[in-house]
C-alpha cells in the first residue's frame, strides 16, 4: 500500500463538514410543476429554513415510502427490469441552468435515487427563487442503452426531481466538469477538477449506522444561487426519524473543491447517548473490497474508493488505520471509536492505475479522497469508524460518522438547535 500523504492546504501536525402518502405528495409535486414557471418564493434565508426545521421536529416522523417501480428501481435477483447505475446516468437531463461559467440539471427519480427532492433556483431578473419543475421530455427514457426499454410515457409514480448535479468550468479552458451531486436521499459526492472522479459519498446526517432499522435521513428542499463564478449557494431543509435541520453552504470547485456547510439541528426526541452509538450530523460512505493482500497473485485485482482513515487531534496527533474487512461474511463489523478528532479524511491512497486493472473502466486510481475539517460543533462529538464484510464491489460497506456524545433535550425553541460546522474538501 503506498503511504498517503496529508490533505492539501493544511499542516501535517495541526490543523483546524405511507405509500398513499407519497402517492399523495408525488401527485402534488407533479401538479405544482404546471404552473412553476409562473410562481415564484420569496428569498428565504438561513433562519427561515431554521424555523420550518424547528416546527418540523415537533412533528411525529412520517417518512414518505415511495411506491415500487419495477421498471425504474434497481434490478434484483438477475430480472431484466429495472435500471442499474450506468443505466440510471443515461437519463441525465438538460441544464436548468447554464451561464457558461456553472451549470446545473436535475435528474428523475431511477434506481436508487428515489426520494423527492423540491429544487429551487434563484433568478436574479426577479430577484426571488423560481422552482425547478419536473418534465419528462427533459429526460432520455428511450436511450438505446437501456434494455429493456421503458414504458413510454413513464409512470407517474416516477415523475418528480430526485437529485441535482453542478458543474463549473475550469479556468482557461473549455472543460465544465461536474463537481457535486446531492440527492434527495441525503447523499452527496464532491469531486475536485478532471481527472479526479466522484468516489467515497459523504451524508447529510446518520442514525443507527449500519443496523437493520439504520435511519437515512433525507434532503426535502434545495435552494441554488449563484455567488459569483467561483462560489455557488446552497440552502437546504434535511430531516429524518430522530430530527430535522437547516443547512447553508458554499461551493467553490477546484482541482481540491471544496463546500463549506453549517447546519442548525433539532431533536424529535431527547438524545440519551447511552441509547444512541451513531446519531449525528455527518457521515462518509465508501466502499472497500479488495487491496493487494485479498489476491497475492494478481497485482492489478485491487477494488476501492478509499483504503485509509486518517483523524487528527488539537495536540498534533495523527491517527491513522489502514481500511480492511471482517475475514468472514458471518463475523460482525469492525466499529471503532477515535474520540474528538477536529479534523479526519477518508482517502484514496494507492494512486497506481496497474493495481486497479481488472477494473479499470471505473478508474479507481482516481476516486476522490474526502477531507473534513474546521469543525466547530456546540455539543460535543467523536469520530466513529465502521467497516462491515462484503463480496460486492458495488456496496458501501465503509462508513466513518460524527456522533454526538453528550445528552441533549428537544428543543423547546428555535433557538435552542444544536449547530454544527465542517468544511468538506475533496482531493487527490
Amino acid at each position: 500500500m503506498s503511504t498517503s500523504p496529508d490533505p492539501p492546504g493544511l499542516a501535517r501536525n495541526v490543523w483546524p463538514a405511507a405509500a398513499s402518502r407519497y402517492r399523495f405528495v408525488a401527485g402534488l409535486l407533479g401538479a405544482l410543476t404546471l404552473c412553476a414557471d409562473a410562481v415564484a418564493a420569496p428569498t428565504p434565508t438561513f433562519v427561515d429554513l431554521a424555523r420550518q426545521a424547528f416546527e418540523r421536529s415537533q412533528m411525529p416522523w412520517e417518512p414518505l415510502s415511495p411506491e415500487p417501480v419495477v421498471e425504474i428501481d434497481p434490478p434484483e435477483n438477475g430480472d431484466p427490469l429495472g435500471l442499474d447505475f450506468v443505466e440510471y446516468g443515461k437519463l441525465a437531463g438538460k441544464p436548468f441552468y447554464d451561464d457558461s461559467v456553472w451549470w446545473l440539471r436535475a435528474s428523475p427519480r431511477g434506481n436508487f435515487e428515489k426520494d423527492p427532492l423540491e429544487i429551487w433556483m434563484y433568478r436574479s431578473e426577479r430577484e426571488s427563487y423560481a422552482p425547478i419543475p419536473y418534465r419528462a421530455g427533459d429526460f432520455n427514457y428511450r436511450h438505446p442503452a437501456i434494455q429493456p426499454a421503458l414504458p413510454n410515457p413513464p409512470p407517474t409514480a416516477v415523475r418528480y426531481l430526485s437529485a441535482v448535479d453542478i458543474g463549473s468550468r475550469r479556468d482557461g479552458s473549455d472543460n465544465w466538469p461536474q463537481v457535486l451531486h446531492l440527492g434527495g436521499n441525503g447523499y452527496g459526492r464532491l469531486a475536485g477538477f478532471s481527472p479526479l472522479l466522484f468516489g467515497t459519498s459523504f451524508r447529510l446526517g446518520v442514525h443507527k449506522v449500519g443496523e437493520p432499522n439504520e435511519d437515512f435521513i433525507k434532503l426535502r428542499k434545495l435552494y441554488l444561487q449563484k455567488i459569483n463564478e467561483r462560489a455557488f449557494r446552497l440552502l437546504g431543509l434535511a430531516e429524518g426519524e430522530a430530527g430535522a435541520a437547516a443547512l447553508a453552504a458554499t461551493l467553490h470547485p477546484g482541482d481540491a473543491s471544496s463546500l463549506r456547510v453549517t447546519m442548525k439541528i433539532y431533536l424529535r426526541q431527547p438524545l440519551r447517548v447511552a441509547d444512541e452509538p451513531s446519531l449525528g450530523p455527518l457521515g462518509l460512505s465508501s466502499m472497500f473490497w479488495k487491496d493487494e493482500t485479498a489476491t497475492p497473485g494478481d497485482s492489478g485485482d485491487e477494488a476501492h474508493d478509499a483504503d485509509l482513515f486518517v483523524a487528527y487531534y488539537p495536540d498534533g496527533r495523527r491517527r491513522a488505520r489502514t481500511l480492511a474487512i471482517p475475514a468472514d461474511p458471518a463475523d460482525p463489523p469492525l466499529v471503532m471509536d477515535f474520540g474528538e478528532a477536529t479534523d479526519f479524511a477518508l482517502v484514496q491512497s494507492d494512486r497506481n492505475a496497474a493495481h486497479y486493472r481488472r477494473y479499470a473502466a471505473v478508474d479507481y486510481a482516481n476516486r476522490a479522497s474526502l477531507l473534513v475539517s474546521d469543525i466547530a460543533s456546540s455539543l460535543p462529538y467523536t469520530v466513529g469508524i465502521w467497516q462491515a464484510y462484503t463480496d460486492y464491489e458495488g456496496a458501501d460497506n465503509v462508513a466513518v460518522f460524527v456522533r454526538f456524545n453528550q445528552d441533549a433535550e428537544r428543543p423547546a425553541s428555535v433557538d435552542d438547535g444544536i449547530t454544527f460546522s465542517y468544511t468538506l474538501t475533496a482531493y487527490r
